[in-house]
């Protein structure tokens, strides 16, 4: 393959996963984001720092993706070895085990979110758009 080849590939590969993330960040917002509350209502024990985000940002588009991202870095930080158990017990409790069903409403879509990010920037940076 010759340069060309490779430009068109990485400008298509930029494209969907920029439209793609956008796209998942609507999904998120909106229709995600009542099992996202679910999981935050069962996790977010009074007094702890996930009630205490859910209180201070609300409920709009900015607040709802803080929100959304608190629960997310909860289930990511509590599994660091060492220091995870106390990140847990300062953001919040699951005192009784999610499904993990309802796990992935929050956990896949802001993964795949993260990742789609990450694409487009290394594409970007690939063609240039960096410099």
């Amino acid at each position: 393959m010759n340069d060309g080849k490779y430009v068109d590939i990485v400008e298509v590969i930029f494209l969907v996963s920029m439209l793609g993330g956008f796209f998942l960040l609507l999904l998120i917002l909106t229709l995600f984001f009542p099992k996202v509350v679910e999981v935050e209502n069962r996790i977010a024990t009074p007094g702890k720092q996930l009630d205490g985000i859910r209180n201070v940002w609300g409920n709009g588009p900015i607040g709802r993706w803080m929100r959304v991202v608190h629960v997310f870095f909860f289930f990511v930080f509590r599994n660091l070895p060492r220091v995870g158990h106390r990140i847990e017990s300062r953001m919040g409790d699951e005192s009784e085990a999610l499904p993990r069903g309802l796990k992935f409403w929050v956990i896949l879509p802001v993964s795949v979110f993260f990742a789609s990010i990450v694409v487009s920037v290394l594409a970007a940076w690939f063609l240039g758009v960096l410099d």
